[in-house]
């Protein structure tokens, strides 16, 4: 306690005047001060004794213990499972809404349909209405939560790139997907007339994505291909149009050994009954035995039956020539077709369109009853082949087509709007085709001639596109866009197919989004049927006016005067006249005599008076 008491005694006081505080440091060389010396505490220093050597372990890490215990052992060994639409009978095809419709009608039909309805209304539908009064299994708690997808501008980057095998390279005419999106399908073909050379062969491939280096399978067709496209009830059967106007179909359950892979045509139009030009597209129909479309620009479009594929269905033909009716101030003559748009789920099951080399985008009808009602309606517009048609998957209402240096978006099957509502810029390179995206209603994704990829969004900006992509040197020729929308499988002219994966942003629907284009959509068209009207108007009103001159002419014509009318009013005219001229003399003389008045009475400094 001394000890410590006298520790406690040592104190050291520095003092500062208050204005230094906050000045910088300042260190100066002075001589050492002692001041304090505290020497050593003998007693204490007797009690201990000095070790010399001393040693001491330390160890600095942590103590830890091991335990161990068994477990279980599990297996485990993947499973897949399939989901199919149940409960309809085996002879009802659950994939064909035709047949789904037909049997509901029949079983709605019966008598005991009501009685078993009413009888499974009294056991469950108590209990499920006692079960949702106390938990609301429809609620939507996240309603108002729109996806964020501001965190970062909209991209596409390049995940793989199948080139064509062949030595000499063509170029990738068409592409179509797997539904699953796992293989993709691609037609290569020489487009220049007379342009096969030595060396170049006449297979088109299918491809896995997972595998860009080889191809999965080859088709051989009996002249290259400028069409393909995937049966959309059998994932097996590929349909795809020649150069040489023949239809055909594989089946790939049929290829050859692995070491082939090659898959040879199962069956084939015969070339008297095909078309004379190349199928520059095709499309799968929906019906019960499987049918599919295409058009050639020699003018014709046929349906072909898969179960006798020799030739297309007679009554089906349509020889593409609008009737003077419909064609109003179009090009004359038969149109040769180049692209198809169709889609049960979208347009009908009975209704296509059709763009053609003259610019003309025409939509037909399976239904009509003669040649000329089978087309129904004419889109003029573009300069050039319309090489892009297609109906907006989420607004069925509207359609874009791609042709020339443009892309235009229409309203279809509207007796007065027949000019585009919205027009993109003339762009400095041609348009070669385009497509909707099939998860934004907004967006359309179009290539261009200069190897440029466009991605546009119309819920952000119109003017121009959010994302233009340079892919190739060389022009492109051909995109297709998976089902689920993230993904882009883009074509060229040197046989390079890119396959790109699109950004969050471009491929996810924001809240409200497709209420939105639709709202803008019907705006554009309103305002357009609103100056059309008006435009109707000023020219009946012109129209009236000139009416009316004429009669008025022609009045004026009918009431001539004679000499003796004349004359006397051509006498009283001039005297009128003179008498006009001599009351403005006489006023003018007295205004310059009252001028001078004034003037002498300001000179004599006289007093001017208030009424002069």
């Amino acid at each position: 306690k001394k000890k410590k008491k006298k520790m406690a005694e040592i104190s050291s006081m520095y003092q500062k005047a208050r204005k230094e505080f906050g000045r910088p440091v300042e260190f100066q060389n002075n001589e050492p001060e002692n001041l304090f010396e505290h020497l050593p505490n003998q007693k204490l220093k007797d009690e201990f004794t000095v070790l010399n050597p001393y040693e001491r372990e330390i160890e600095n890490v942590p103590i830890l213990s091991e335990y161990g215990t068994n477990t279980a052992q599990i297996e485990t060994r993947p499973k897949g499972q399939t989901h199919v639409e149940g409960g309809w009978p085996a002879a009802i095809d659950n994939t064909d809404l035709d047949d789904k419709t037909k049997y509901r009608k029949k079983a709605e039909r019966e008598e005991g349909y009501f009685l078993t309805c009413r009888d499974l209304f009294d056991r469950h539908v108590e209990k499920y209405l006692k079960q949702n009064n106390a938990i609301d299994i429809f609620e939507e708690y996240f309603l108002e939560q729109t996806v964020d997808v501001s965190s970062g501008p909209p991209s596409a980057k390049t995940v793989t790139v199948f080139q064509d095998p062949s030595p000499v390279k063509r170029t990738v005419a068409n592409l179509s997907w797997l539904p699953d999106a796992k293989k993709l399908a691609i037609a290569y073909c020489n487009m220049k007339f007379q342009g096969t050379i030595g060396g170049m062969t006449v297979k088109s491939h299918i491809w896995d994505v997972t595998n860009p280096n080889t191809p999965e399978l080859d088709l051989i067709p009996v002249s290259p291909l400028c069409s393909i496209r995937y049966s959309p009830k059998d994932s097996h059967i590929i349909a795809g149009g020649s150069y040489n106007g023949v239809v055909q179909l594989w089946d790939t359950r049929k290829a050859g050994t692995p070491d082939l892979k090659s898959v040879q045509t199962e069956s084939k139009s015969i070339i008297d009954h095909s078309h004379k030009d190349p199928v520059w597209d095709i499309k799968w129909l929906m019906s019960k035995s499987g049918e599919f479309l295409s058009v050639s620009t020699d003018g014709q479009a046929f349906i072909w039956d898969v179960r006798n594929l020799s030739k297309p269905i007679e009554s089906e033909t349509v020889v593409l020539k609008p009737s003077d009716k419909v064609n109003d101030g179009g090009p004359k003559g038969v149109l040769g077709g180049i692209c198809i748009d169709y889609d049960a789920q979208v347009g009908g099951p009975s209704k296509y369109m059709v763009g053609t080399e003259q610019g003309t985008v025409l939509l037909c009808n399976r239904k009509g009853k003669t040649p000329q009602d089978k087309i129904s309606h004419c889109y003029h517009g573009h300069h050039g082949p319309v090489y892009g048609v297609m109906r907006n998957p989420h607004c069925s209402k509207y359609f874009m087509s791609v042709g020339d240096w443009t892309v235009k978006l229409w309203t279809a099957e509207d007796a007065l709007l027949k000019a585009p509502m919205f027009t993109t810029f003339y762009h400095k390179a041609y348009l070669t085709n385009g497509s909707w995206h099939p998860a934004r209603p907004g967006v359309f994704i179009t290539t261009r001639m200069d190897g440029v990829l466009d991605v546009w969004d119309l819920l952000y900006r119109q003017t121009a596109p959010v994302l233009s992509v340079q892919l190739s040197e060389y022009s492109l020729n051909t995109l297709q866009c998976t089902a689920e929308g993230k993904h882009v499988a883009v074509g060229g002219v040197d046989g390079n197919t890119v396959l790109l994966e699109l950004s969050q942003g471009l491929c996810t629907a924001q809240y409200e989004e497709k209420n939105t284009i639709e709202a803008m959509f019907a705006r554009e068209s309103s305002r357009d049927r609103a100056l059309l009207q008006r435009a109707k108007e000023r020219k009946g009103k012109a129209r009236k006016k000139s009416h009316a001159l004429q009669q008025r002419e022609v009045g004026d014509k009918d009431s001539s005067l004679d000499d003796v009318d004349l004359q006397e009013l051509t006498k009283e005219f001039l005297s009128s006249v003179k008498d006009r001229e001599e009351q403005d003399n006489q006023a003018q003389q007295e205004l310059e005599t009252r001028r001078s008045h004034l003037i002498k009475l300001i000179s004599e400094g006289q007093e001017v008076p208030n009424d002069a």
